[in-house]
C-alpha cells in the first residue's frame, strides 16, 4: 500500500467521526518509533486553560473517547501494518486569510 493511500485511508476513518468542538484540523504522518512504523494522529487543538478544571476534565475525556473509538479501526484497517499509533494534540490557533 502506497503512503498516499495510507493516509488517504486514515483519514477516511478519522473523518468518520464527530470531532470535538476544540479540534479544528488533524494532521496524518507516517514515520517510525524505535525502527518500527508509526501513524501519527496530530489534531490542531484551539489553546485551552492553562490550568485544571472543569474545561480541561472535558477536553481530557473528550481526547480519550475519540482515541479509544480510532484506535481499533486504525488497528483493523491496516493488519498489524504499523507497531505504533500515535495521537497528539497541538494547540495553535486557526489561522484567517487577510482580508476575512
Amino acid at each position: 500500500m502506497r503512503e498516499q493511500d495510507i493516509v488517504g485511508k486514515a483519514r477516511e476513518i478519522v473523518d468518520r467521526h464527530s470531532l470535538p468542538d476544540f479540534i479544528w484540523n488533524y494532521d496524518i504522518c507516517l514515520d517510525d518509533f524505535d525502527g518500527d512504523p508509526a501513524l501519527w494522529v496530530l489534531f490542531r487543538v484551539t489553546p485551552g486553560p492553562d490550568r485544571m478544571g472543569a474545561e480541561v476534565d472535558r477536553r481530557v475525556t473528550a481526547m480519550k473517547a475519540l482515541h479509544g473509538a480510532l484506535r481499533p479501526e486504525l488497528l483493523a484497517a491496516f493488519e498489524d501494518r504499523f507497531a505504533y499509533f500515535r495521537y497528539e494534540s497541538v494547540a495553535l490557533q486557526p489561522t484567517v486569510a487577510a482580508g476575512d
